[in-house]
């Protein structure tokens, strides 16, 4: 089963998405970010990755709850 990491879109939402470095089928890679289908929204927004320490506890559970789509 694949890794998940946390993201931020770029309106704030938090999600879990698979992350592979070099790697993107669901999403288009901008150096450190990628556009990518926001799954809170619904659109298409930047998103960055961000690390679980940064967030509060209620947060981080949000977040690893929230999964997008496997594929695209």
């Amino acid at each position: 089963m694949p890794d998940y990491t946390i993201v931020q879109c770029g309106q704030g939402h938090y999600f879990s998405t698979i992350w592979l470095p070099l790697v993107s089928f669901k999403a288009v890679r901008l150096g450190d970010r990628r556009l990518q289908r926001c799954p809170v929204c619904r659109r298409f927004r930047s998103v960055v990755r961000v690390s679980a320490d940064q967030l509060s506890a209620e947060e981080l559970r949000a977040a690893e709850a929230l999964k997008d789509s496997r594929l695209p």
